[in-house]
């Protein structure tokens, strides 16, 4: 039956309606047209049952029967999440508009044991967590579990059933199963209050370890180099607490910050340095205004720093040579170690692969390994073979006598280097580092398990280059035999940045603090090395202790 129909009619037909034709008007009957049903206040369609008829069916059914309480689970999902955010967000008319006064118990029986799940699992957890924090052993108490059944379930259903009671007795007539589904639908916002518990767990929890692995990082014994300038390191690429910048100097912005303030002292320049070299640029008016400014620090006695001195172009010049020309021989560089170096070089190479010149079937296409090259040579210098007939291992080993092939082990160059390394403080921030000078320097070994690069990773790989006397790296000192000249490039800014600091002072109460006395003229550059960085890398602290001459500058272009 439609409900737009505005008729209804009952009618009641006897046995002889079926023996007797009979109409509706000889039975004095009469269609009555009554007017529609007022549409209800929340503006839905009314239904054919009413709430009313709803509860007068399940009258009828015996209050013991499974078909009694049935009607009360005949919901979707829909409903209940619905009824669910109401309670989070009450507002408007929740029996009339939410409910629209068909409770369920599907609802609030689901509800409340998930709650009671929750609370206990997660009151458990911040047990434990907290147990952990505190460093002290955890007992799981599984009676918090009938606590939490006790609570919930007589909160729900304990609860709305005293509360009718109350209001029957007063003459009211309330709905027993509404009133369950108000304190059902409440401890909803119990379900995140119980997640957000174990989430603040976790948080002191990971506060915690951040607080051990700062602990651990201030114990020497906690690290195999533990050296100051490895401490400072960590604590910028510290990922379990956050790095500590206080005590960091920036020469651009320190002089709005009163604690650098009072570390950065002006100092003045006795020469112009673009005047003295032209490698840094020509000079403009605002080169003119700070050409002699530079800054010191008060805890760092003969440090100066010279605010960028170079024009654009006179920094893309330099770095082109760096990349281009520094790496060619006789300098070396970190992949000579382990790679054949291209006849013309890396950077040439790697612009070949760029221009497309070189494709990777090309059999010079990819850097030999020296590991996998035999006879390998060494990157220092020329090793001519010659044609003369070599013994093989075969006719030495049949020559030498077994007792002496027992006795007399062969130390590799390799347990040298390692042997050289135990003997020699190699950690040139230590106190009592002296530079090795008469002790036998050897070459690491290239490694066997370095990959096949093309030139283009290849390249990105470079780390540094030396210029001038070769460095050796294992034991921070310099090889003395091996002296190359160094490029004219860096040798005229290196002396034009010695004679530009010749005479700079730092006065404190009319007292002189200290003053470089060294003459610039006399400066000449036998030793550098050239760093190369990508996006992510950074320079490690050091101490510079391998010079022979401690009184000359040393000079850093960065």
């Amino acid at each position: 039956m439609s409900n737009h129909n505005p008729y209804n009619v009952l009618v009641e037909m006897e046995d002889t309606a079926y023996r007797q034709p009979t109409t509706v008007e000889s039975d004095g009957l009469e269609f009555q047209a009554t007017p529609p049903p007022p549409p209800s206040s929340s503006g839905r369609t009314p239904q054919f049952y009413e709430p009313q008829q709803q509860n007068s069916t399940r009258s009828s059914q015996p209050i013991w029967s499974l078909d009694y309480y049935s009607a009360f689970f005949d919901v979707d999902t829909s409903q209940v999440l619905e009824r669910c955010l109401k309670t989070l967000y009450p507002v408007g008319d929740f029996a009339s508009e939410t409910l629209q006064h068909q409770p369920d118990m599907y609802g609030p029986s689901w509800i409340a044991t998930t709650v009671v799940f929750l609370v206990f699992v997660c009151s458990s957890l911040a047990g434990s967590l907290a147990a952990y924090i505190a460093e002290a052993k955890h007992v799981y108490d599984f009676r918090l579990l009938s606590y939490a059944v006790f609570v919930i379930y007589t909160y729900t259903f304990l609860s709305p059933l005293l509360i009718w009671g109350a209001a029957k007795y007063y003459g009211c007539q309330p709905s027993l199963f509404e009133i369950v589904n108000y304190y059902g639908y409440s401890l909803t916002v119990w379900i995140p209050v119980s997640v957000s518990d174990w989430r603040i767990g976790q948080q002191k929890i990971r506060e915690k370890q951040k607080r051990q692995a700062a602990e651990r990082k201030e114990k020497k014994e906690t690290y195999i180099n533990q050296t100051p300038f490895r401490h400072v390191e960590r604590n910028f690429k510290s990922r379990a607490s956050l790095p500590d910048f206080s005590h960091v100097i920036d020469f651009d912005q320190g002089h709005d910050d009163p604690t650098q303030r009072e570390q950065i002292i002006p100092l003045a320049l006795t020469k112009d340095l673009r005047a003295l070299s032209s490698l840094l640029g020509e000079t403009d008016s605002t080169w003119n205004k700070r050409a002699l400014d530079a800054y010191g620090l008060k805890d760092a006695p003969g440090f100066i720093f010279i605010p960028n001195p170079f024009t654009p172009h006179a920094q893309r010049h330099l770095v082109k040579k760096c990349l281009s020309q520094y790496t060619l021989p006789p300098s070396t560089n970190n992949l000579d170690t382990h790679y054949i170096a291209p006849i013309h070089g890396y950077w040439q190479h790697y612009e070949q692969e760029y221009r497309q010149e070189i494709q990777p079937t090309d059999t010079h296409y990819y850097a030999q390994r020296r590991a996998h090259t035999l006879p390998m040579e060494s990157p220092y210098e020329d090793t001519t073979f010659q044609d003369t007939p070599q013994d093989t291992p075969q006719d030495t080993l049949q020559d030498t006598p077994q007792d002496t092939l027992q006795d007399t082990p062969q130390d590799t160059p390799q347990d040298t280097l390692q042997d050289t390394l135990q003997d020699t403080p190699h950690k040139a921030c230590s106190t009592d580092f002296q530079p090795t000078l008469d002790q036998p320097k050897y070459d690491p070994l290239p490694a066997s398990t370095v990959p096949i690069l093309s030139p283009c990773e290849l390249f990105r790989r470079m780390r540094w280059t030396t210029l001038g006397y070769h460095y050796h790296w294992p034991t921070k000192t310099y090889h003395l035999d091996r002296r190359f000249p160094v490029p004219d490039e860096i040798s005229t800014l290196s002396q034009a940045v010695a004679r530009a600091v010749e005479g700079t002072f730092y006065h404190e109460n009319g007292a002189t603090v200290w003053k470089n006395d060294y003459p610039g003229d006399s400066y000449r550059a036998e030793a550098g090395v050239v760093n190369y960085y990508q996006y992510r890398d950074t320079l490690m602290g050091h101490v510079d202790r391998s010079e022979l001459n401690m009184e000359a500058p040393l000079v850093s272009l960065r």
